[in-house]
């Protein structure tokens, strides 16, 4: 039976000698794996392997099968012309690792409509900043948290400035769990909570700032997700801003 679904692509692994393995997030079924046969190209012929790239919106059909691990793609439409996400060094570099951190914490192969329309768009306002390009792999993490179900239940003040990992609350006193942040990091984990997406350039960090901001943040999902997750490219993203 033939599937049309809208996807956002997360990984690729070549396979044999001219065929990809997709991992993708979509519309519907959540995440799902693809087989692309004839990827890639022969003599001068372009092949399909340049439409998925980290974080394409694509639309595709495929042969479905219930419970089948691996569905073979039959067709592949770009559906969003990007502008400059693969071509400007620095969102390129941001974009790997937010389609790491994608793949590594969504594992669900439910439909989550609301989830897909957050990453969809979210991926064309990446595509078309001009400003706080820098700022907006760490808005994306703390938003993504909402719909992964561990997002901050209220926000810093001067009577409860330390960020309760554990809880995912600002609290007036240092657990005694000990999994907390400091008081200044608290306060820019707040700050950037409150930061549009749309415009991430309202928040005025410096590289050390963007370094314990996403080091918390990361031992944030790690403490909800599982102490086993990495994320391979994030020591690429902080040294990009160093």
């Amino acid at each position: 039976m033939l599937q049309h679904n809208r996807v956002i692509v997360l990984r690729t692994v070549r396979f044999k000698e001219n065929s990809l393995i997709v991992s993708c997030y979509a519309r519907e079924h959540g995440r799902i794996t693809l087989l692309v046969n004839n990827a890639f190209p022969k003599g001068k012929k372009a092949g399909l392997n340049v439409y998925f790239q980290p974080l394409s919106i694509l639309d595709v059909v495929y042969y479905y099968r219930p419970n089948a691990e691996m569905y073979r793609v039959k067709e592949v439409t770009p559906t969003y012309a990007f502008t400059s996400l693969h071509l400007n060094p620095i969102k390129l570099t941001i974009t790997i690792f937010l389609s790491e951190l994608i793949y590594r914490t969504v594992r669900e192969q439910e439909t989550n409509q609301h989830l897909f329309a957050f990453i969809e768009s979210s991926v064309q306002m990446l595509d078309n900043l001009n400003t706080g390009v820098a700022n907006f792999h760490l808005i994306f993490m703390v938003q993504l948290s909402r719909y992964l179900g561990f997002y901050p239940l209220n926000r810093w003040s001067p009577e409860e400035p330390y960020f309760d990992i554990k809880n995912g609350v600002f609290c007036g006193v240092e657990p005694a769990h000990g999994f907390v942040l400091e008081k200044q990091t608290s306060k820019l984990l707040s700050n950037l909570i409150d930061t549009p997406m749309l415009n991430p350039e309202m928040l005025s960090l410096n590289q050390n700032q963007r370094q314990i901001l996403i080091e918390a943040i990361a031992s944030f999902y790690r403490f909800h997700l599982g102490s086993g997750i990495r994320f391979r490219t994030l020591p690429i993203l902080i040294q990009l801003f160093e």
